[in-house]
């Protein structure tokens, strides 16, 4: 039996709202919200995937020393995380970047955090699982109610 797309959606949409938004949330990973804003989903044939920015793992994991990352790609978060604008957001970003090229950013230095591995805790896969058998369970109580009736008829 066949789940249809927008059922596995659906599910995701929970999944991301019950165990990704808080872990992230409880980690204090939130600065520009730009992250959460472009989690996408996407639902296959009997499958589904969430997709984060394509810095989702260095967000998880940290990123390791040894090479500078791009300032700009900074900027907006420190202004965020710190308040500053103008020349004192790029001063800061450029010092960022610096001690992430030398250290590593704080999540490579504590080995990582846990934010995608939420995603394959036995807590969500078992929603999941609970959530996509009532799905079915609905589906073949409905159609044994059309074949009785039929059957009836």
């Amino acid at each position: 039996m066949y789940l249809t797309h927008d059922e596995i959606e659906k599910v995701l949409d929970q999944v991301i709202t019950l165990f990704l938004i808080p872990r992230f949330r409880e980690l204090g990973m939130e600065a520009t919200g730009e992250w959460l804003e472009t989690l996408e989903k996407e639902a296959g044939e009997n499958s589904g995937t969430i997709r984060g920015r394509s810095y989702s793992q260095q967000l998880a994991k940290g990123r390791p020393p040894g090479k500078m990352p791009p300032v700009e790609a900074l900027e907006k978060w420190v202004q965020a995380k710190f308040g500053l604008t103008g020349t004192k957001a790029k001063s800061r970003a450029y010092a960022v970047a610096k001690k992430i090229e030398k250290l590593g950013t704080s999540w490579y230095q504590q080995g990582g955090s846990d934010l995608l591995e939420v995603l394959n805790e036995p807590a969500t896969l078992q929603y999941i699982q609970d959530e996509l058998s009532g799905i079915i369970k609905l589906r073949i109580a409905e159609q044994l109610i059309r074949n009785t009736q039929e059957a009836l008829l």
